[in-house]
């Protein structure tokens, strides 16, 4: 985890309920942020619908922009409320005299000579003050009154009538009036544009001249920023523990600047108080839309208000936020480290944290958590020993084959010698004797089942020998 000039910010807002949505992080209390911002609520749920998905590493979403709060420590009160910044600059007089006008207009009261009911009481604006120069009039400048509502008297037939936003004549300091023209509907002196609203700074050059020649003698200035969101982009880092995000790159906002010229004028003929609903939020949300489309210098910006021209355009773009979040995974091995087979087959891997499970031919033999925050189950393989076959039958010790009797041998008898003359008698050699020979080997013990066989071999050749002896002597008699 690198967490190098970074601080540790944990937000736990509404996770819970993007808790039970998804299981993916329920073994953490609260994703841990590694960030400059902690994370919302909204941007909480989206990590956790993407985790969902259960995506491998290096899988990136985009979960969206930041919201944006325009800057602007003002807004416009109710349209009832309000002050219009050509009053605020102005000063409330009297009318000095009961005047007469002509009537100046687009209706059927254009032309018609009136009067001013109750001219000592009407509350009026002197137009001169609201201009950015000397707040008094120079004898031969003409002076003009304004009035939000009036009631006038038609001189021909003495009928009434009422009129709104009204503009009429009154002598200046020399005592000359040089003019004799009542105007009404002239909004502009009603502008819905307070002098407290820092998005608009008016500039009125000669406030005398507009009841005149109109709205070529004042300009309104406005300065629109927009704060450029950025998007947040979310990648898997599967080295990161579940539950942890570390942001790499912190977003920062972008921003459009546009500069406006704006001649306020709306159309005349509008009835009534209509023309209240062009508020300065609304004149600013027209503006802060053209900034969006990126415009050019002198670009001409038309609306229902009036017109607004473009003087200066700058823009920077947003840097986007990048998170690493996250991701474990459940091993199943043996303990040598290969996965364990099923069928022939490996035992795949598991997104999330798992439990362990029963694999036939395995022995569980303990579970660890990886550095990464994986989880290992181990096991070893069962080696079974061969059982013996039940009612096996035990082998029968072949018996010794019995040795057929051995008939007794039969002594051959031997001859009888024919007597001779006694002869001079000789040495005559010792004869071997053979029952001392032979005593010994009939003692000892034969052999089982060879005992007989033995005895008449032995009778056999002991009686040859004899025979044999018996020749030998004879004819040795014989010869003498």
């Amino acid at each position: 985890m690198k967490t190098s000039n970074k601080r540790k910010i944990v937000s736990s807002a509404a996770l819970g309920l993007a808790l039970l949505m998804t299981p993916t992080l329920a073994s953490r209390s609260a994703i841990h942020t590694y960030a400059q911002a902690a994370l919302t609520a909204d941007e909480e749920a989206k990590i956790q619908a993407f985790l969902a998905t259960q995506p491998q590493n290096n899988d990136t979403t985009n979960i969206g922009k930041v919201a944006v709060t325009q800057p602007s420590s003002y807004t416009f009160p109710d349209v009832n409320n309000y002050t219009s910044l050509f009053q605020s600059r102005s000063t409330k007089v009297n009318i000095d005299q009961d005047y007469e006008y002509t009537i100046e207009s687009s209706d059927a009261n254009d032309g018609k000579r009136v009067k001013i009911k109750n001219w000592a009481s009407v509350e009026a604006y002197d137009i001169f003050k609201m201009g950015d120069g000397n707040p008094t009039p120079l004898g031969y400048e003409d002076k003009f009154l304004y009035a939000k509502e009036v009631t006038l008297i038609d001189t021909a037939d003495g009928s009434e009538f009422t009129v709104k936003n009204a503009v009429f004549p009154v002598n200046n300091p020399d005592g000359d009036r040089g003019w004799e023209t009542l105007w009404y509907n002239r909004y502009t002196f009603d502008l819905p544009i307070e002098a407290t609203d820092p998005r608009f700074q008016p500039e009125i050059e000669d406030a005398s001249l507009i009841p005149l020649y109109g709205n070529g003698y004042w300009t309104l200035h406005a300065t629109v920023t927009e704060m450029v969101p950025y998007e947040t982009i979310v990648k898997i880092d599967e080295s990161l523990k579940t539950g942890e995000v570390e942001e790499d790159v912190a977003g920062t906002l972008g921003g459009k600047t546009g500069k406006y010229d704006i001649m306020y004028s709306p159309t005349e003929d509008l009835q009534g108080d209509t023309y209240k609903q062009y508020t300065s939020d609304v004149i600013y949300a027209d503006l802060l839309a053209n900034v969006d489309t990126e415009p050019a210098v002198y670009d001409m910006l038309s609306k229902p208000w009036g017109d607004a021209t473009v003087t200066d355009f700058t823009s920077s773009p947003a840097t986007n936020r990048v998170l690493r979040v996250g991701i474990d995974y459940t091993h199943f091995v043996t303990e040598d480290g290969t996965p364990v087979t099923v069928s022939g087959a490996n035992v795949d891997k598991k997104f999330g944290l798992k439990d362990k499970e029963d694999f036939e031919g395995y022995e569980y033999v303990t579970t660890r958590t990886e550095a990464n925050g994986d989880r290992v189950h181990v096991y070893k393989k069962i080696v079974e020993t061969p059982a013996e076959p039940e009612n096996t039958p035990v082998p029968e010790t072949p018996e010794t084959p019995t040795q057929p009797e051995t008939p007794a041998p039969v002594t051959p008898e031997t001859p009888a010698q024919p007597e001779a003359p006694a002869p001079a008698t000789p040495e005559t050699p010792a004869q071997p004797e053979a029952s001392a020979t032979v005593a010994p080997a009939v003692q000892s013990t034969p052999k089982t089942g060879d005992a007989g066989l033995f005895t008449s071999a032995f009778m056999l050749f002991t009686g040859m020998i004899g025979s044999v002896g018996a020749y030998v002597t004879k004819k040795r008699n014989s010869e003498n």
